[in-house]
């Protein structure tokens, strides 16, 4: 599926890139025989302890996604101190390494931030537990959390894209792999498929699948 076959939207770059940080780090983990499969991975990454900084892709999915500098030079301050606070704050907050590497479509209208933690990440949900759709019909948004592939999601909805089968406005995967924690967060239009895609893109990359 082509990455921006769903896009809803634009974006203004530099303001998504300043927001985009801080919903990186805690979906459902993978549990019982998934989990322990992943944290006996032989991956030459998770033999060597590579720091997750290192794991960082420079694009995604063939230069479909690239890191903001790539895009316009006069973003990389901007990028840099984002990335460099989010890995910071969620270092200081969780008590172990880190990574973050933000990303986008060379027209911006796609924004991407990509986690790896170091450790396996538990259950974290940022606006509790799903509800029946049915009974959100009256809300502005729907959210749902879903498996998909490897990966567990979470992605929100304006209530008539919902209904509609539309992307939602930002979806979230995390998987665990190797003992390390691999977050997309992905803004806008992406479908949930697509930012799974995203999640094994990260993971085949840093060498833990």
């Amino acid at each position: 599926m082509p990455l921006r076959s769903t896009l809803v939207g634009a974006a203004s770059g530099v303001l998504v890139l300043a927001g985009v940080v801080g919903f990186a780090v805690g979906l459902p983990e993978l549990t019982g025989d998934e989990a322990e499969a992943s944290g006996d991975a032989e991956s030459p990454a998770a033999q060597a302890g590579t720091p997750p900084a290192e794991l960082i892709p420079e694009s995604l999915l063939d230069g479909a996604l690239v890191r903001y500098p790539a895009i316009d030079p006069q973003m990389t301050e901007v990028a840099e101190q984002v990335e460099t606070f989010g890995m910071e704050k969620l270092t200081d907050v969780f008590g172990t390494d880190v990574a973050v590497g933000l990303y986008a479509t060379p027209d911006l209208q796609v924004q991407v931030a990509v986690t790896i933690y170091d450790g396996e990440s538990g259950l974290f949900l940022q606006k509790g537990p799903p509800v029946p759709p049915e009974l959100a019909v009256s809300q502005e948004t729907i959210g749902d959390v879903v498996r998909q592939g490897n990966s567990v999601c979470i992605a929100q909805w304006e209530s008539q894209a919902y209904a509609q089968d539309g992307p939602p406005f930002q979806a979230q995967c995390q998987r665990v792999v190797a003992g390390r924690t691999i977050n997309v967060y992905a803004t806008p239009g992406l479908t949930i498929e697509q930012t799974a895609d995203l999640v094994d893109d990260v993971a085949a990359q840093a060498e833990l699948d």
